[in-house]
Parts: structure tokens; sequence; C-alpha cells
């Protein structure tokens, strides 16, 4: 009988640290809210800092360039926060405002919705707080154009020129 309690005891005990530790004590605990309200049609590629500030690349290669810095400045930002359990991932939304269905794509993965009902439907993400940015495409397998967010941000509407465009999403290590 007393193994049996034992079990049941640190059963529960179980529960609440994976209940309770996932949860955030701050509502706004080192995320953004970037309002990308605006068209976006024209811009071939963006990087969205974790500030919420925007910068225009005319090239893939000065794009990727900057690219790997920001990836690299996240890094650093990232080495010392607590973890929550949804940090590790970038959630898609299917509606601005973070409704409908939802994408789940874990750090160090990508995601190719091609062929599948989540294909051209995402219209708002939450990134991974512990990552090193997330990159979005038009197109599968990372075809261009390309956006990439910076981590931590809450983008309630991927906006215009964006919206329901997204095929591919890749969450950095």
């Amino acid at each position: 009988m007393k193994k049996k309690w034992k079990s049941m005891i640190l059963a529960i005990v179980f529960v609440l640290a994976v209940t309770l530790g996932s949860v955030s004590v701050s509502p706004v605990e080192a995320r953004t809210v970037v309002p990308l309200e605006y068209d976006l049609s024209h811009v071939q590629y963006q990087i969205v800092d974790t500030d919420g500030k925007t910068y225009n690349y005319k090239t893939r290669a000065a794009y990727e360039i900057a690219e790997k810095k920001f990836k690299q400045k996240w890094a650093v930002q990232q080495e010392g926060i607590k973890a929550q359990a949804s940090d590790y991932a970038t959630e898609s939304f299917q509606h601005s405002g973070f409704r409908g269905w939802k994408y789940t794509t874990p750090v160090g993965y990508y995601t190719n919705f091609n062929n599948s009902s989540y294909n051209d439907e995402v219209s708002s993400l939450k990134t991974a707080r512990k990552s090193s940015g997330t990159r979005v495409c038009f197109h599968k397998n990372g075809g261009e154009p390309c956006k990439t967010f910076g981590p931590g941000l809450d983008i309630r509407y991927v906006g215009d020129g964006w919206n329901d465009q997204i095929s591919y999403i890749n969450v950095y290590r």
C-alpha cells in the first residue's frame, strides 16, 4: 500500500511541476507584439528584430548576410532566459489574432506546408523565444520571397501581401 501512495504522490508532483513549470508568471515576459498591418507585397526580403524594427533587403544575398548576423545576435540574447514549454517552438495560426487552427514547428526544424491543408493559410505567428529566429517563405523549401522574425515575437497579423501566402517555416536553433 505504501508503494501505491508513493507512486500516486510522485505522479501528482510531476503533473504539478509540468503544469506550473510552463505557466508564465509575467504575461508579457520577453515577448514583443509586432504590428505588420501595412502592405508588404513589394518587399522581397525582410527581417523583423526583437524590438519590432523592420529591415528590408533587395537581394537574397544581402538578406542572408544580414540574417546570419541577426541569428548570432538573437542567440546571444537568448542565453540566460528561463525556459517555458512553448519557448521551443514557433506557432502558426490560421487567422489573425492567433485564432483558428495552430501548427507548431519546433526549434531546429522546418515545415513545408506545400501539399497540405495548411498551405497558404497562415495569418499570425508566435515565434519561439529560445531560438535564433524564424524564417517564413512563400514557396516550399524556402523559395523566395522570405521574411525572418526575431525570437519571442507575437505577430498578430503577418501583413497584407503575406497573409495566406506562407508555405515554409524554418525555426533556427
